[in-house]
């Protein structure tokens, strides 16, 4: 089983970036919620975002190795399927042609990105934060005839967008500290800085009734964890596996989660 397993993520089946699957699913899911009664068109969403996910995590590697052979099959079978998936589904709600002004760019973006191996990179990161994290909003949009830029989506699918966005997007300096930039005092400062900003914009928004104060609380618990973890990844002599840092992570982000507002 593991070697199967391992010739799956080998070959671009399966993708290797563990972070990836929390930030492609749970925004996902929140859309499908908040979109209720579903329908044929959300499971189509489902099939198309899920093939799609598998698509571009290949389609990474493809570019950024120089078009190898061996992740061709992947790339043909998840395309193609999402291809089909999302021909049917604009055909049935044709608002959603409108997100292509949105996510062309984001995905023209990602894939020079890939192919110039910069794919790691800050800018990298947040521009597929911003394509994962809109999926929600798109979810929400098959509820309305309208297009996303004409009151197509609600008020809070947007918030619930920007709120998946921004917790994504600070997990991004804050990983790099406890790993590749563990002795980098510039991006020490930038994540605490990133934290301390966000914590402020929460309680903004819970002043004015748009989140709980017990999502706040969870801000104050991640602007710790930016401040403490780097400090002790730095005393010790081998930097944390992402997989460690992944599953250390996992606790967080349930309880970003679970306080974020529903309603």
């Amino acid at each position: 089983m593991s070697k199967m397993l391992t010739g799956a993520v080998r070959n671009g089946w399966i993708t290797d970036q563990h972070g990836s699957w929390a930030m492609g699913f749970v925004p996902l899911g929140y859309g499908l919620w908040l979109a209720k009664p579903l329908g044929v068109p959300h499971l189509l969403m489902v099939g198309a975002w899920t093939c799609g996910f598998f698509f571009f995590a290949v389609a990474e590697k493809w570019l950024k190795f120089r078009f190898k052979k061996r992740y061709q099959p992947a790339l043909y079978t998840y395309g193609g399927t999402a291809a089909i998936f999302s021909a049917i589904l604009v055909v049935l709600e044709p608002q959603l042609w409108w997100w292509a002004l949105v996510y062309i760019p984001l995905i023209a973006v990602s894939f020079f990105q890939s192919w110039a191996r910069r794919e790691r990179e800050l800018s990298s990161r947040l521009v597929a934060i911003a394509a994962a994290t809109l999926v929600l909003a798109v979810v929400v949009n098959i509820n309305s005839a309208q297009p996303w830029f004409q009151g197509g989506v609600t008020t809070h699918a947007w918030v619930l967008s920007a709120l998946f966005a921004a917790y994504f997007s600070s997990t991004v300096p804050f990983v790099k500290t406890l790993i590749r930039q563990r002795n980098s005092p510039g991006w020490l400062v930038g994540s605490i800085a990133t934290h301390v900003l966000l914590v402020i914009v929460m309680i903004v928004l819970a002043a004015r009734h748009v989140v709980g104060w017990a999502h706040v609380v969870v801000w104050v618990l991640l602007l710790i964890r930016a401040i403490l973890l780097p400090l002790i990844a730095k005393k010790r002599a081998k930097p944390w596996r992402p997989r460690q840092v992944g599953l250390t992570e996992i606790g967080f982000s349930i309880l970003v989660f679970v306080t974020l507002p529903l309603s």
